[in-house]
């Protein structure tokens, strides 16, 4: 199998596989035939390409499938809670399939999901008083009465599809064999009258049209669903035919939306130079419908459907697919430009007394050039966390099984953009938030109904952009989190003591220290202490911070703020003796130069420093660092104070000498990891600034 075709068909499967269960997640309770038939789309698509890679196994699987959403389109079934599970379980096994298919491995569909599929058709025929055929099985050619005994409908098909149509990956054949599984083809005549000179024809143009006559126990609209993929740039008319109609295959009549063209002579079709494999494909004999009896009159023939409209052209989404490690070659490379920049700046600006005033002005504008380039880049890296979110749809609705609770998920702001990296990096600390307020903050529906609430809870997903940060919300209206016994958990752990006074952010700072849980069982989805020790480092690990709203017996918000991008961020620089520091502008809440009574030391806590009464810690680069500085008295230097995600600190530094923005690049790569020290940028006169972590910073201050 080539590789190229194999990488293909991974990325189209996994975003299929995602359109699939988010359509199937819209449409239980719901019967819009929209969905539905975003639904069998993609299923269709699925086992379009599984086909054309040779996964018989996946096929099997999406045309059982296909026959239960089949059903929902024709309104036999409806997609109640039992369906829907049924099919995304189908979707898992899906997954399964796939990702063991391209991985070199030949897993065995899963036989359970294969019978239950079956099984639910099964009884879906039984419950419309006819027996079905197995949906993953073709009707024996040349058997015109299937198995039912219901009515044959017969139809005349014109088949004039795009001259780029193997462009698409579309394969002919595969629509005239999905045909042939829906019934009888009585006779297929192929034309070739368009066929160029043979010095003039193109091997990736499709020349040749085709006529089928079908018979078929299935409707008009079944059939047209073959063909759901190529309607757009194609010519496909079908013409239903009375059952009692002879055949006419060497002069069929001409539809009235086919445009006019020369047909062939009677004879013609059956002798024209050999047809492709589909052509060859019908009974050798095709069966002779049964002249009418003479004894009856001819019934009146059944009024002709009206022609059926051609959807709208498809007009693709002017886009290309980039590999991202294109895209952080570039990113890199504007982060030299930005740098770039900032030295030529500094150049000019130490030509005093310069009159050259183009100089002036040609740097200005490389300056406004580079930061749109930036900018634009960005952009580019930057994607809607819609699939992050959507992807959390499924993992509700299985903890409402699992927890036995009613719960309703409500996303807003979607279209919010935030960088991939970012994105890929936020999914399971949202996802532990999210099975946090499942388990611990929504009460069962009984618990809920005695607080005069509606027994379905509600999980908030919300995301918006605020003074060039991203905030990510998940809040809940379930019961809250009880303070108190946070705080006496915090005592029994010996991390507070039992007489402290602390303010609410304070006690609620200790739910995200490594082994807390105030859960009284642990269960499958949380209590073990792990939750939000995690999200606390994934969060910081990306130089965001997340705080904690709560109110007792109305909910508790988590709010995570996150910068828009990795590779670039708005730093403060400072000093420290002769070395410059950049600190994230993200962390920073304010500066001040203390005053002498501002600087406490207390026995057991260190230094404090007091910020409009509340007592800080301070912290002393020059100490965790061990650089050497003139400036020890803080009251001769600045005070930076910093906003982690479990306190506030103050970080003592000699001088601020201003705001910019910092290209990333990673010291691992070239060094080894500091503690304490997230990267390093280069600024505009070619020198090293280090870049503090936040976090990095806490521990070693702190411990922890």
């Amino acid at each position: 199998m080539d590789d190229k075709l194999l990488g293909i068909f991974a990325e189209e499967a996994r975003e299929i596989l995602d359109t699939l269960e988010r359509g199937l997640l819209d449409l239980e309770g719901s019967e819009d035939p929209e969905r539905i038939n975003e639904v069998f789309r993609a299923a269709h698509t699925m086992k379009g390409n599984a086909g054309i890679v040779g996964f018989s196994d996946v096929v099997d699987l999406t045309h059982l499938m296909e026959g239960i959403l089949d059903e929902m389109r024709q309104g036999r079934l409806k997609p109640d809670a039992e369906v829907v599970g049924l099919l995304l379980t189908a979707v898992d096994a899906l997954k399964v399939l796939v990702e063991g298919r391209l991985a070199g491995e030949s897993p065995e569909p899963p036989r359970e999901v294969l019978d239950a599929l079956a099984a639910r058709l099964a009884q879906q025929g039984a419950e419309a008083g006819a027996a079905p055929t197995p949906p993953a099985q073709s009707p024996t050619p040349g058997a015109e009465e299937p198995a039912s005994g219901g009515q044959v409908n017969r139809f005349h098909l014109r088949l004039r599809f795009a001259e780029g149509l193997f462009a698409t990956g579309t394969d002919p054949l595969q629509l005239f064999l999905e045909l042939e599984e829906l019934g009888t083809i009585e006779k297929v005549v192929c034309h070739d009258e368009d066929l160029p000179p043979f010095s003039e024809l193109q091997p990736d143009r499709l020349y040749l049209w085709w006529e089928v006559w079908l018979s078929t126990s299935e409707s008009l609209g079944t059939v047209d669903n073959v063909f759901i993929f190529v309607q757009d740039d194609s010519q496909i008319d079908i013409t239903p035919l009375e059952p009692e109609e002879p055949a006419a295959p060497s002069a069929p009549a001409e539809p009235a939306s086919a445009p006019k063209q020369q047909e062939p002579a009677p004879a013609e079709p059956a002798a024209p130079r050999p047809a492709p494999a589909a052509a060859a494909a019908p009974p050798a004999a095709p069966p002779q419908p049964p002249a009418p009896a003479p004894a009856k009159p001819a019934p009146p023939p059944a009024p002709k459907p009206a022609a059926r409209k051609s959807s709208p052209a498809f007009q693709p989404a002017a886009t290309i697919r980039v590999d991202t490690e294109k895209l952080d070659k570039l990113v890199n490379l504007v982060g030299e430009l930005v740098i770039g920049v900032a030295r030529v700046n500094q150049l000019a600006e130490r030509e005093e007394g310069a009159e050259d005033t183009e100089l002036a002005s040609a740097v200005e504008a490389l300056e406004h050039i580079s930061r749109d380039l930036q900018e634009q880049v960005m952009r580019v890296r930057m994607i809607p966390v819609e699939g992050t979110f959507n992807r959390f749809k499924r993992v509700v609705r299985d903890l409402a099984s699992e927890l036995g609770k009613k719960i309703r998920l409500e996303m807003s702001g979607t279209e919010t953009e935030l960088d991939k990296n970012v994105i890929e990096q936020i999914a399971d600390p949202l996802k532990h938030l999210i099975r946090n307020s499942a388990d611990h903050g929504l009460e069962t529906p009984e618990e809920r109904r005695a607080a005069g609430k509606d027994e379905t809870g509600t999980i908030w997903l919300r995301a918006y952009q605020q003074e060039g940060k991203i905030i990510i919300e998940v809040a809940d209206d379930g019961r809250g989190i009880d303070l108190n016994r946070v705080f006496a958990k915090a005592v029994e752990r010996g991390l507070v003591a039992p007489d402290a006074q602390l303010s609410d952010s304070e006690i609620l700072a200790f739910m995200f220290q490594p082994g807390f849980s105030t859960a009284e069982k642990v269960t499958e989805v949380s209590g073990r202490g792990v939750g939000l020790d995690v999200v606390r480092q994934n969060i910081e690990a990306l130089r965001g911070s997340v705080e904690v709203e709560t109110k007792m017996g109305q909910g508790t918000v988590f709010r995570i703020k996150l910068p828009l991008t990795l590779a670039i961020i708005d730093g403060m620089t400072v000093r420290v003796g002769e070395e410059v520091i950049t600190i994230p502008l993200l962390s920073i809440l304010e500066s001040i130069r203390p005053r002498p009574e501002d600087i406490q030391r207390v026995e057991g806590s260190g230094e404090l420093i007091s910020v409009r009464g509340e007592f800080l810690p301070l912290v002393r680069l020059y100490e965790i660092f061990e650089l050497p500085t003139e400036r020890s008295d803080p009251t001769e230097g600045l005070v930076v104070i910093i906003e982690s995600v479990s306190k506030r600190f103050g970080v003592l530094v000699d001088d601020i000498l201003g705001e910019q923005q910092a290209v990333i690049k990673s010291l691992e790569q070239n060094y080894h990891k500091i503690e304490g020290i997230a990267g390093a940028t280069i600024l505009g006169d070619g020198t090293v600034s280090l870049i503090l972590d936040i976090h990095g910073l806490e521990k070693l201050a702190f411990g922890g």
